[in-house]
């Protein structure tokens, strides 16, 4: 129904499992994109896999990527979605991509991401979270509305715990810091790294960089030290502050990020909250504190630990699977014989 005739995305080896990101067009002429798992020796790619699908198609908004089909034939797993014209965000914020992005594309994109995690933690009929927030994992349509992507480390959560203990999986540096330390799963846990990505998005940069001047290698220390001394306004990417931007926004922006990255996971407002106050629709009373990130990698620098290493010296050996759920019956599940033909190029 369908061929596969174009390689957009990286090839990414995780474990065992190798991800290849494929462009196709179904027979009505709908251009697709097709995530392609190639698995060798482990079963790890099943699991992320199958997890996905439930969990793609038991949910619907606008803010989250579409599935339209899949296929699993012996070690081939193929994920079919909506192709987005513009690909992943980090290709635009991290420099891969000459396009530029005014503040009101960002701010869109924004508040996109917001809406889509505010119906994946309260709106939806499930409880879910996602886990890997991150830029690589926002899409953008023709009109840069975004999509959060990549559900192959989400998890359903029960509505009577108040975290879940299991082992860390997601990226570090847009990590919540109990999470990675102590394995205690929230969505407090996707609140924390979209704060890291407000302020990618602001200041078009990654995280971490340690090619920068060393109080500004590490983002999110660097708009906290910013925000001490009253001079957020050097954290904005230096081509919208030639552009021009309504300030009063774009400081309230910052400031609503600064707040997802609170040392205490329950002071952290909820995704709800975050949106009202992006929207000016509440006013935000709270100061933001200190983020307990640079306590900690302070305590730990003269024995030459960093942060990207700090979750490895408290392991989290508790491990919990949250419930599953079997796909809808109006889900599409393709066969071998039904699914794309091609090679890479």
């Amino acid at each position: 129904w369908g061929v596969v005739n174009t390689y957009f995305g990286e090839v990414c080896e995780k474990e065992q499992c190798v991800v290849v990101h494929l462009k196709g067009k179904l027979e009505d002429g709908q251009l697709v994109a097709v995530k392609k798992l190639a698995l060798e020796k482990s079963q790890q790619g099943e699991a992320e896999f199958l997890s996905e699908v439930r969990m793609i198609t038991s949910i619907q908004h606008k803010n989250l990527v579409r599935l339209l089909g899949c296929c699993s034939e012996g070690p081939q797993r193929l994920l079919v979605y909506e192709y987005m014209k513009n690909k992943s965000l980090d290709l635009i914020i991290y420099g891969k991509s000459d396009q530029y992005l005014d503040w009101n594309t960002r701010f869109q994109i924004i508040l996109g991401i917001a809406r889509g995690l505010q119906y994946l933690h309260e709106d939806s009929h499930l409880r879910i979270v996602h886990r890997d927030i991150k830029a690589s994992n926002i899409l953008l349509d023709d009109k840069f509305q975004p999509r959060i992507g990549d559900f192959g480390l989400a998890r359903f959560f029960p509505e009577d715990q108040a975290y879940l203990s299991t082992t860390f999986a997601g990226t570090l540096g847009y990590t919540a810091p109990e999470y990675a330390i102590r394995g205690q799963l929230s969505e407090k846990a996707d609140i924390y790294s979209f704060g890291v990505l407000v302020l990618e998005i602001i200041s078009c940069r990654k995280n971490t960089n340690l090619n920068l001047p060393l109080e500004m290698q590490y983002l999110p220390e660097y708009a906290w030290k910013l925000y001490e001394r009253s001079k957020l306004i050097d954290l904005i990417d230096p081509r919208m502050r030639n552009a021009g931007f309504i300030e009063k926004d774009v400081m309230q922006t910052i400031h609503v990020a600064l707040l997802c990255l609170q040392a205490q996971a329950n002071i952290r407002p909820p995704m709800s909250e975050i949106v009202a106050m992006l929207t000016w629709k509440v006013e935000m009373v709270k100061s933001p504190s200190k983020p307990t990130f640079l306590e900690r990698k302070n305590r730990w620098k003269n024995e030459k630990h960093s942060w990207e290493t700090v979750s490895a010296d408290f392991p989290s050996n508790v491990e919990s699977e949250s419930p599953s759920l079997t796909p809808p019956p109006n889900s599409r599940d393709y066969t071998a014989s039904q699914s794309f033909s091609g090679t890479m190029i």
